[in-house]
């Protein structure tokens, strides 16, 4: 695959998985009243219909709503309902990652998103889909064991697995790899 697909779509990926963890983090380190919560013996805040942005030096980098987040009082656990995080990147161009659920494990570094998952770049004219990702922080992997499917303008990918490996940018279709390419310029 072009080199410049792999990089653009494990910076997305990685970017898209960051947003989540920083939302996090943020989440717990402001000092605002959570917008409505519940008390619960497992959970420790609730939020529903939560929206948040991340700015730097006046240009928004990310936006994030969910139908709700929640935080587990037993578990060092945040789950969201409903994903969507749009990032920016630096010339404006938008990445939109949805899921219907994601989780945070803070102390083991870990997110993981869950149901439906879609990685779209309108711009770029690239689609991903899978049931899970899951990132780990520490060692900047992005891992699934499921089919995934990537569709362009110029081709079709799909396979089952899927390992990236951030600072080496390799990106790798594990097994049943298939493509269909429609540009005439590929031989």
């Amino acid at each position: 695959m072009n080199r410049k697909i792999r990089a653009s779509l494990a910076a997305f990926i990685v970017l898209s998985i960051l947003g989540l963890a920083l939302l996090v983090f943020i989440h717990y380190k402001t000092q605002e009243p959570p917008q409505e919560f519940r008390e619960d013996e497992k959970v420790q805040v609730k939020i529903d219909r939560i929206h948040y942005s991340g700015t730097k030096e006046g240009r928004v980098e990310w936006e994030l709503d969910a139908r709700s987040a929640e935080r587990s009082r037993e578990e060092d656990l945040t789950l969201f309902e409903d994903v969507k995080i749009t990032f920016f990147a630096d010339d404006g161009t938008p990445y939109v990652l949805t899921s219907r659920q994601g989780t945070f494990k803070e102390g083991a570094g870990e997110i993981n998103v869950t149901g439906d998952v879609k990685i779209e770049s309108v711009k770029e004219g690239y689609t991903l889909k899978t049931d899970t990702l899951k990132y780990m922080i520490g060692t900047k992997e992005i891992t699934t064991p499921d089919k995934v499917a990537m569709t362009s303008g110029k081709m079709d990918l799909e396979g089952v697995g899927l390992l990236v490996r951030i600072d080496s940018e390799e990106f790798r279709l594990l097994s049943k790899v298939k493509a269909v390419f429609r540009d005439s310029a590929v031989r």
